[in-house]
């Protein structure tokens, strides 16, 4: 049986239950009060709501996917951390055991971007980047239109998100922590997802784009396709499969732009980015992928 540790609000896991059919068991992080649980040396067992029961004698799977983007209210900040460290305790477990799949939540705690570029850049073209602290080594980026992008993708206190956005390199404050890059002219926004060594190119044209990052001006409700698939070249599916081999991946989504010799530029991988963006009304196969991926 598949353990979906996931939370209730997700679509994503909406469409995974819905297409995996049978042989599931989902809990959401943040309804955790409606679910029955006991954890020993000797295995764990958990009761759904309905009365299902996985245990770690039934379980075949574990798939980790946006638990801890949803928080179930009036908790306790004490009781929220005890919950999540006992769901990532089954999931290690299940680590252990050698049936988990898809990436823990703390994947880019291992790599962050950083780490993630000096492998990279075995394969793929990347622009000029630079983290700095105290503007140190900005030099470095002088006379090149510059960007910056979040590192941890985490609010400000206020609510406010950094998106990527064109900065000039003399108005940046010192005393702040920068993701600093060297801006790439392109026509297009290039995503590959990946699942279990098969590749899903799709592109979205920038003309109509009022900033720089699409996410900022993405429909959240998905009512119309804004990503359209490609052909991926062999080139770039062997490179894929290399790299995901050295970040111990079979799962995650690449980000690209496409240079202006169409070349592919190398920007980002997201150990748990979102997909299904990619193929609002499951045309191109990557949910059936995902599904085979965890039968497998």
């Amino acid at each position: 049986m598949l353990l979906l540790i996931t939370g209730s609000a997700d679509g994503t896991a909406d469409r995974l239950v819905s297409r995996y059919g049978d042989g599931i068991f989902r809990i959401n992080y943040d309804l955790w009060k409606e679910y029955e649980l006991s954890f020993t040396n000797d295995g764990w067992e958990i009761v759904s709501p309905t009365g299902l029961i996985i245990n770690s004698d039934s379980v075949t799977c574990a798939y980790w996917w946006k638990a801890f983007s949803f928080f179930a209210l009036g908790d306790d900040k004490y009781v929220k951390s005890e919950i999540k460290y006992i769901l990532k305790d089954i999931y290690g477990w299940c680590s252990l055991k050698g049936v988990s799949k898809g990436n823990p939540i703390e994947y880019h705690n291992k790599f962050g971007k950083m780490t993630i570029n000096t492998l990279a850049k075995n394969y793929f073209t990347l622009p000029k980047t630079l983290v700095t602290v105290g503007n140190y080594g900005i030099d470095s980026l002088a006379g090149k239109s510059v960007i910056a992008k979040s590192l941890s993708s985490e609010q400000a206190d206020d609510g406010s998100v950094l998106h990527t956005t064109e900065v000039p390199l003399n108005s940046l404050d010192a005393s702040f922590p920068w993701l600093l890059q060297e801006k790439v002219v392109s026509n297009w926004d290039v995503t590959i997802f990946y699942c279990n060594s098969q590749v899903f190119g799709f592109k979205r044209n920038r003309e109509s784009l009022k900033g720089l990052d699409w996410r900022a001006e993405q429909d959240p409700l998905m009512r119309e396709q804004e990503w359209f698939p490609f052909e991926v070249e062999e080139k770039t599916r062997v490179s894929l499969n290399s790299l995901s081999e050295d970040l111990g991946v079979e799962f995650g989504r690449y980000d690209f732009m496409e240079n202006s010799v169409k070349e592919l530029e190398f920007l980002e991988f997201n150990a748990n980015g979102q997909w299904v963006f990619l193929d609002i009304t499951d045309r191109y196969g990557l949910l059936d992928c995902v599904v085979n991926w965890l039968k497998s």
